[in-house]
């Protein structure tokens, strides 16, 4: 019977436990959501403000201006992506400070894996925004196009461009699982 009792007590604990580790990790997750959340809702509400100063504007004032926020926004997201990053990788060293499982050379080589990754995606978004900037003064140049053509035009570069992001991401995931199952393997 104390046996019994034991065991019971124990598997509550061990529960409790696994529920506290299970609650911080999806805390951090969805706290980084939040932020990145309220950080693009920020920036929609700048450039709602932003168009508003647009209207008594000489069309190569706009231009100006429009480059000069485009530029402005995306300094200010990618300092922004690297805090985010910083703070995913201290909490991962944080977590993998009390794993006994992995090895301390596994645990390097799991922290400059995501290292890796936030490579990537950091190239890929330089990529994407000196892309952006030479199709919007392409398109700001053409006078043959009326503005709903380059609006349809802004439309369609981005929805391309969002399918290669998404295509991206999957493809990280896919490393990123393939990854964790050799490592699942190796321990």
């Amino acid at each position: 019977m104390k046996k019994l009792l034991v065991l019971i007590a124990l598997f509550g604990f061990l529960t409790t436990q696994m529920a506290y580790a299970k609650s911080d990790h999806n805390g951090f997750h969805s706290g980084q959501k939040g932020k990145r959340k309220e950080h693009y809702q920020q920036q929609k509400t700048e450039n709602k403000e932003f168009r508003k100063t647009l209207k008594n504007m000489s069309p190569e004032e706009k231009t100006s201006a429009v480059k000069k926020h485009r530029d402005t926004q995306y300094g200010e997201n990618k300092a922004f992506h690297e805090k985010m990053h910083q703070e995913k990788i201290a909490h991962l060293k944080e977590k993998l400070a009390t794993d006994k499982k992995l090895t301390d050379a596994q645990k390097t080589d799991l922290i400059n894996f995501y290292e890796t990754q936030y490579q990537e995606n950091a190239a890929l978004r330089d990529k994407q925004h000196e892309e952006n900037t030479a199709f919007f003064e392409k398109i700001a140049a053409d006078s043959t196009l009326s503005q709903e053509q380059k609006k349809q035009a802004l439309r369609d570069h981005f929805k391309e461009q969002k399918s290669k992001h998404k295509d991206h991401k999957k493809e990280q995931r896919n490393k990123l699982k393939e990854y964790k199952s050799g490592l699942k393997k190796q321990s």
